[in-house]
C-alpha cells in the first residue's frame, strides 16, 4: 500500500502536464480569427456622358500618388522580413512586459487580492492558534491518523515543498518551452514553468513577513504552542505548503476541466498535510501557507487575462501576398 501513493502522486503530476493549455497557443490556427487581403488601389478609368468634347485626361494608376505609396509601402518589406514580423508578434504573446510583469504581479497581489479570502484564512488561522483546535487537531493526527502508509506519502511529497527542488522544476519546464516553444508540450511547459516561478517570486515577500509577524513556533518547541507572538519565531507560515502549492494551482488556473482542475487543487495540498503528518506544522500554518500561495497565482493569472484579448499582425500568405490578421487571445 505504500509504494502505490507515491507512484499515483508522480504520475498525477506529470501526466496532467499534457492537459494544461497555455494562455495562447501559437500553433492552433483557429486562434487567427479574421484575415483580410490587402491589395494596392487600382485607379479606374471613368467614363463620361458623350457631350460632343473630349474626355479629360486623368492620371494613369501608376502616377497616382495614393496607388504609388501603398504600392512601395508593400514591396519595401521583403517576403522574409514579414514572416519574421509575424513570427515576432506572436512571441509578444509570451515575453510581453519582462520586468513590468513581475512589478504588475506584485500590484495585483496588493491592490486587487480577493480581500475576503485573505481575511478569511487569516481569521480562521488566527483562530486555531489562539485556541486548542491546533493542538487537539495534532494529537488527533498522530494518534489516530499517522501510519507507515500516511508516512510514505509524507516521504515521497515533501520534496516538492523544498525550495532548491521545486524551484529546480520550475526552471525546467521554463527552459524546456524555450528549446521546444515549436511544439505544444513545449509551450504548455514554458508557461506552466514560467508562471509558478512569477508566483513564487510573488508570494515570497508576504511568506516571509507573515512567517516572522506571526512568531508562532514549531509543534513542541516552546510553551506557547502555536499562538501569535510576534518576531519570537519564524514558523507562523508553513513554507514547504506555500512552495508546495504554487505549482498545482498554477496547473489548475490553465486548465478548463474542472475534473482536472480539482485534481490540481488537491494537490496542491499534498505538501502541507505532508507537514502535518511528519509534526512539523500546526494546522493554522499550513492553512496561511497554502493561503498565500493561492493569492499569488491568482495576481499571475489578474496579469494574464489583463495582457488584452486581441492583437493585430501582419501576415504573409501564399505567393507573397500580405495581409493583416487579428489574433483573439483565450
Amino acid at each position: 500500500m505504500t509504494g502505490w501513493l507515491g507512484v499515483a502522486g508522480l504520475l498525477l503530476f506529470a501526466g496532467g502536464c499534457a492537459t494544461v493549455k497555455p494562455a495562447f497557443d501559437k500553433s492552433d490556427p483557429g486562434s487567427i480569427a479574421a484575415r483580410q487581403r490587402l491589395e494596392p488601389v487600382q485607379t479606374e478609368p471613368h467614363s463620361f456622358p458623350q457631350s460632343g468634347r473630349p474626355a479629360p485626361a486623368l492620371p494613369s494608376t501608376a502616377t497616382t500618388p495614393r496607388a504609388h505609396v501603398e504600392a512601395t509601402a508593400f514591396s519595401a518589406a521583403p517576403h522574409n522580413d514579414l514572416l519574421v514580423s509575424e513570427l515576432e508578434a506572436e512571441k509578444a504573446w509570451y515575453k510581453r512586459g519582462g520586468a513590468g510583469t513581475l512589478w504588475t504581479d506584485q500590484g495585483n497581489v496588493y491592490t486587487r487580492s480577493d480581500y475576503r479570502f485573505a481575511a478569511m484564512s487569516l481569521g480562521l488561522a488566527a483562530s486555531f492558534a489562539h485556541t486548542d483546535v491546533d493542538e487537539q487537531f495534532r494529537k488527533w493526527w498522530q494518534d489516530d491518523v499517522r501510519s507507515n502508509a500516511w508516512d510514505d506519502f509524507s516521504h515521497f511529497t515533501k520534496p516538492f515543498g523544498d525550495g532548491y527542488i521545486s524551484v529546480a522544476i520550475m526552471g525546467a519546464g521554463a527552459v524546456l518551452g524555450n528549446l521546444a516553444s515549436e511544439t505544444r508540450i513545449g509551450n504548455l511547459s514554458g508557461e506552466w514553468g514560467r508562471r509558478s516561478l512569477r508566483g513564487i517570486a510573488v508570494g515570497a515577500p508576504a511568506l516571509l513577513f507573515l512567517q516572522a509577524a506571526t512568531g508562532a513556533g514549531r509543534p513542541g518547541e516552546w510553551s506557547s504552542e502555536s499562538d501569535w507572538v510576534p518576531f519570537k519565531d519564524t514558523n507562523g507560515a508553513s513554507g514547504h505548503a506555500f512552495m508546495g502549492a504554487v505549482p498545482f494551482l498554477v496547473a489548475a488556473q490553465m486548465t478548463e476541466n474542472r475534473f482536472l482542475s480539482g485534481l490540481w487543487y488537491t494537490g496542491s495540498a499534498m505538501c502541507g498535510v505532508s507537514r502535518i503528518n511528519d509534526d512539523a506544522h500546526y494546522l493554522s500554518q499550513v492553512i496561511l501557507g497554502w493561503s498565500l500561495a493561492q493569492l499569488a497565482c491568482q495576481a499571475v493569472e489578474m496579469t494574464e487575462a489583463d495582457r488584452g484579448e486581441m492583437e493585430v499582425v501582419p501576415l504573409v500568405g501564399h505567393g507573397g501576398t500580405v495581409g493583416i490578421g487579428v489574433q483573439f487571445r483565450r
